[in-house]
């Protein structure tokens, strides 16, 4: 009986060490490329936001890291320069909770009114909360939101059958007010 559980175990354990080996050999050989595809990912929705300020996004990683310690959800901080160099405005890119993981980036201008949202990342069910993100009229209530927060029944109306999307998306445009607030009052203006 024992040499039958141990004829029958030893190979699944010797199969699983081999898988598990190769799973982190190819991890390791991919981990620099899913990096440097993920920052081309939120180079681009930096880009996509920014685009109404016809702003150029510059990625500022001193201002992100003095801005993670109070915003821990944040992952990425562009400053939307014009064509002289002057600030009009910020891209912040943050990670938030729906049902799955949304990452978004929120543009907003010097006066915190939202310029756009796009997503980065979106791990929602399709047709439920990912039908929510691509719909245009739920989207679009975000437009020219701020300087304050907004509210989901208030300010947002959430999308039929997918409020943990909705709220996620809300809680991201409102992390990025808050944060624009943030710099503001830092800077004394």
């Amino acid at each position: 009986m024992l040499r039958n559980i141990v004829n029958l175990t030893l190979p699944l354990v010797v199969i699983c060490i081999i898988a598990a080996i190769g799973l982190g050999l190819t991890y390791a050989r991919v981990e620099d490329r899913i990096a440097e595809m993920e920052q081309h990912q939120r180079e681009e929705a930096g880009a996509a936001v920014l685009a109404p300020l016809k702003a150029h996004p510059l990625e500022d990683l001193q201002l992100l890291e003095s801005l993670q310690g109070e915003f821990p959800g944040l992952i990425g901080v562009f400053k939307g320069l014009d064509g002289n160099g002057h600030l009009v405005g910020y891209a912040f890119v943050v990670e938030t909770k729906g049902y799955n993981r949304l990452t978004t980036a929120v543009g907003v201008d010097t006066e915190c009114m939202v310029t756009g949202i796009e997503m980065v990342i979106n791990e929602e069910t399709p047709g439920i909360g990912g039908a929510a993100i691509d719909n245009d009229e739920f989207m679009g209530q975000f437009a020219e939101a701020g300087p304050e927060g907004v509210h989901m029944g208030v300010d947002i109306d959430a999308y039929s059958g997918a409020t943990l999307t909705s709220s996620g998306i809300t809680d991201a445009v409102n992390m990025a007010l808050d944060m624009c607030r943030y710099i503001k009052e830092s800077q004394g203006r």
